[in-house]
């Protein structure tokens, strides 16, 4: 079992990796955040870089796993592809600092990028396994589920980020009322485009 520090490291570094950016951010300022001495931290990390990749595939995963539990709640593809765009809307929503960090700084150093990109795979195969499983019964009408695999995965972080980055100007509680529309208008574009059927 992972020690509770860790978790208390990771939210302390969101917030301060959010408000102060990877290269600013101080590893004396994200234990001080965190309740615990600088050494704790070189304790279970090597460096800020060690730290911010694990902080990355840590929040990726929790929206894999977020994605999967939704989706086994369900037997139609067509039903669990609504329930992972929806999870996929709601997580970004109420992971914001997570979400503009990871879209921020993902892609910083190379080792950074391909640890990304690997954690993106593994979302992308969680969502092209339902489209080739709607191809499998008759749900869905594609040819090429990869791609359409990373056409739902850019266009529900592009639509939700885009209301995540309006927080000057939108209240969070704003936001979150607006995951509704967002989510319908996802699944009206994304499901519509794949089925017989646009009415979602």
């Amino acid at each position: 079992m992972r020690h509770e520090k860790v978790d208390m490291i990771f939210q302390a570094a969101v917030e301060v990796f959010a408000e102060s950016g990877f290269d600013q951010a101080k590893m004396d300022d994200i234990a001080q955040v965190a309740g615990v001495a600088k050494g704790t931290i070189y304790y279970h990390f090597k460096s800020k870089e060690e730290m911010f990749i694990g902080l990355m595939n840590e929040g990726m995963q929790k929206l894999i796993d977020c994605a999967r539990r939704n989706v086994d709640l369900h037997e139609s593809p067509t039903e669990q592809l609504k329930a992972l765009i929806a999870s996929h809307v709601q997580f970004f929503v109420q992971n914001s600092k997570l979400a503009k960090l990871l879209i921020n700084e993902a892609f910083g150093t190379k080792e950074r990028q391909r640890q990304f990109r690997l954690k993106v795979r593994d979302y992308l195969g969680l969502i092209e396994a339902v489209l080739i499983r709607g191809m499998e019964c008759g749900e869905f009408f594609i040819s090429q589920p990869q791609e359409v695999a990373n056409s739902i995965f850019g266009s529900a972080s592009f639509v939700v980020l885009q209301k995540i980055y309006s927080l000057d100007e939108l209240t969070e509680q704003e936001i979150e009322e607006a995951s509704p529309v967002m989510i319908s208008t996802l699944h009206q574009i994304l499901l519509g485009s794949i089925t017989k059927s646009s009415q979602y």
